[in-house]
């Protein structure tokens, strides 16, 4: 029986898809993003790996056993606002919670930008100040009822911001994720009121300690949901009706997927759903060479992304920032700027610049021929014979030098008074620069050293520029993986199902006291630990993928009890133990002061466990992949040479096809591998290996 299982990343310039067939072999397909109908590009990449199996498109869907993507239509939505109508409602006195903020906190600029008092602005929040509701209701911290909620107020504010516009409703009362009824109530009403809006329950999104950021991800969940509900609604129904049986499922920000039907119901958790592809992506590349330390670097048409995984594990940030503002949704840490294959070059008072702006798909960098006319890294990749114009995407589509070369005269080299050539040069110069300085934000700002770390160099531009920038940074070496040009869809397509559940309660010891486990019960965590396990299965269970196995991970928030912040630390037993108790309460104070500094603890001050975390990973149902290929002679033969233009001169390099790269084999800079969707070069006095898995080693010291 014939069988496939695929994944899509749908980005801002090109749509990658890997097909992995019956047999564990992965196959790659590239095409253009379509801007206003993305499932295009998806369809148009199936078409190549149906055509290349003989088959009919609806055939090669149909024996489609899972199909996963990554979308970039949440984040595009919070950086260009362009999102639902939303209004909310508060528990009265409390309206003003998402424009009070938290001072320094809801900035995302770094210390001396926060104390700039007189230049300091707060982000606009997604919602305007006349779309916000009080409603008298009191819940305690315990969670009992102080005083009832006033349904016939509530009634009043729902059909109030229903008259006013609103198009998605959030609802954040205060103490909520302690007593959730009163907004179960309140979403009752709004069905009641406009049966078709769309609700966020905050004790339903985030049912955690802190209004604001529970506030703060309702609303903006509102603000998305509409808009991601109805693209997954649109994919779904244009892949059913070409052929796929089953759902798609959509990449999350914490680096595990799920069906696309819930992705509206929990909108925030895939802003990062195609970066963190490429990271899960890295992860399998660094245990292919067995590195535990990976910096993660993809440059695509339009950004450049960074990721870390860190002794084995992918980099987890608890909080996502956005537009200057946090949002309380565990992600795998993901850094970006605008530097990319796309990325326009221009002169402002005389000087040479790079970005952010991008050419994107439409019209896409000069040499396209597609109506551009301002030069971008592309086109000076072409000019400096980096880039083959003959090869792009395996040759079905030809690139103008002519064009390139003129617009960088013209628009760069004129202006500058240099040549051409030295114009080209300074493009790439400035985007490397650009990309080595946010490894660095990434890694050194972490108290991480780049050297300690191997680069996984992927997306279309990114094996193209590593040799540069990697060589910069001074890490161990450049890896650039055989699926280099898609290994955000490799990475999406070898991810699980991951649910995460979380609850806020308060477990404490008391100042002076040693014996924690006295206080803290064993059975009390077990027990929190148990229900929040019940839910995760209830979850996995209604997204109907079917698993093989699913893993439990079990996190504590603690903190020393004068403390406001928490600090996350991994459960290593379960269930636990009264002596187990103990040595998680050591685990955070070692975890504290390696992180604060030694004698940084105040275990006298007493524990308090605020918060506890579980994340369950199904592991979903595939064939493995056959990744390793047959031993070789290693003995590589180029296949013809061409110009280089590196350091101010030029270079006669030997350029390798994919044919001629054999495992074992190596490859001696300057040099070019011209794959099918992307270029990989060796520069100037560098030597590449090739090893087993025909993932090109670049050794840069």
């Amino acid at each position: 029986m014939v069988q496939f299982f695929a994944s899509s990343d749908i980005g801002g310039t090109f749509t990658d898809t890997t097909v992995l067939d019956g047999d564990g072999i992965l196959s790659r397909y590239k095409s253009s993003t379509v801007p206003n109908d993305p499932v295009k590009g998806v369809l148009a990449t199936f078409e190549l790996a149906a055509a290349e199996r003989d088959m009919t498109l609806q055939e090669f869907l149909s024996a489609m056993r899972l199909f996963a993507h990554g979308t970039t239509i949440a984040t595009n939505s919070v950086l260009t606002r362009n999102g639902a109508k939303v209004g909310v409602i508060h528990t009265k006195g409390f309206g003003d919670t998402l424009f009070i903020m938290k001072a320094y906190k809801s900035t995302g600029l770094d210390e001396a930008a926060r104390k700039n008092f007189r230049k300091l602005t707060k982000p606009t929040p997604f919602l305007d100040r006349t779309m916000v509701r009080e409603v008298p209701e009191r819940v305690d911290y315990k969670g009992d009822v102080v005083l009832k909620l006033d349904e016939d107020a509530a009634r009043d504010a729902v059909r109030s911001l229903i008259a006013a516009g609103a198009e998605a409703l959030a609802v954040s009362l205060l103490w909520s994720f302690k007593f959730p009824d009163h907004e179960q109530r309140l979403k009752q009403i709004i069905q009641e009121e406009a049966p078709d809006m769309f609700v966020t329950l905050s004790s339903d999104i985030l049912p955690r300690l802190g209004e604001y950021a529970r506030s703060q991800t309702a609303v903006l969940n509102a603000f998305l949901g509409p808009k991601v509900k109805q693209a997954m609604t649109s994919l779904d129904a244009a892949m059913r009706a070409t052929g796929l049986p089953r759902e798609p499922l959509l990449m999350r920000s914490n680096g595990g997927v799920m069906a696309a039907g819930k992705a509206a119901d929990e909108a925030v958790s895939i802003l990062l759903s195609g970066p963190v592809g490429g990271v899960v992506g890295a992860h399998l590349v660094g245990r292919m060479v067995g590195s535990g330390n990976v910096i993660s670097t993809d440059m695509g048409g339009t950004s450049f992304d960074v990721g870390l995984i860190v002794d084995g594990r992918p980099l987890i940030q608890r909080e996502t920032f956005m537009e200057r503002q946090p949002l309380a949704v565990p992600s795998v840490t993901v850094d970006t700027i605008g530097a990319g294959g796309g990325s326009l070059a221009f002169v402002e008072n005389g000087r040479l610049r790079v970005g952010p702006e991008s050419a994107g798909a439409v019209p896409g960098p000069v040499c396209y021929g597609a109506g551009g006319t301002r030069p971008t890294v592309t086109d000076a990749d072409v000019v400096l014979g980096v880039v083959n114009p003959d090869n792009f995407l395996g040759g079905r589509m030809r690139l103008r030098a002519d064009l390139a070369h003129a617009a960088i005269e013209e628009m760069i080299a004129k202006p500058l008074g240099i040549s051409v050539e030295e114009a080209a040069s300074g493009i790439k110069r400035i985007v490397d620069s650009h990309m080595a300085d946010l490894v660095r934000q990434a890694t050194v700002h972490r108290g991480y050293d780049p050297r300690d770390f191997v680069l996984v160099a992927f997306g279309g531009a990114g094996p193209t520029h590593a040799y540069s920038y990697g060589t910069d940074l001074g890490v161990k070496s450049v890896i650039v993986p055989r699926t280099a040009s898609v290994l955000s869809a490799h990475g999406i397509l070898i991810s699980d199902l991951v649910v995460t559940k979380e609850t806020s309660q308060s477990i404490i010891s008391p100042p002076g006291s040693d014996e924690f486990s006295k206080f803290m019960k064993a059975e009390d965590i077990n027990a929190i630990f148990a229900g929040l396990e019940a839910e995760a299965r209830v979850e996995l269970e209604a997204q109907g993928v079917p698993v093989e196995a699913v893993r439990y991970e079990r996190y504590v928030d603690m903190r020393f009890r004068p403390q406001i912040f928490d600090l996350s630390v991994d459960m290593q037993t379960f269930p636990l133990t009264p002596p187990d108790v103990d040595t998680l309460v050591e685990h955070f104070i070692v975890s504290y002061e390696a992180r604060f500094g030694t004698g940084s603890s105040f275990r006298t001050a007493g524990i308090d466990m605020s918060a506890f975390r579980l994340v369950a990973t199904a592991k979903l149902e595939r064939v493995e992949q056959s990744g390793e290929v047959e031993s070789s002679d290693g003995i590589m033969t180029p296949t013809g040479s061409r110009r280089l233009y590196e350091a101010g001169a030029w270079h006669d390099a030997a350029i390798f096809d994919e044919g001629a790269v054999k495992a074992g084999g190596t490859i001696t800079g300057p040099a070019i591998v011209e794959l099918n969707d992307t270029t990989i070069v060796v520069g100037p006095g560098q030597k590449a290996l090739v090893d087993r898995f025909l993932n090109i080693i670049i050794k840069t010291n």
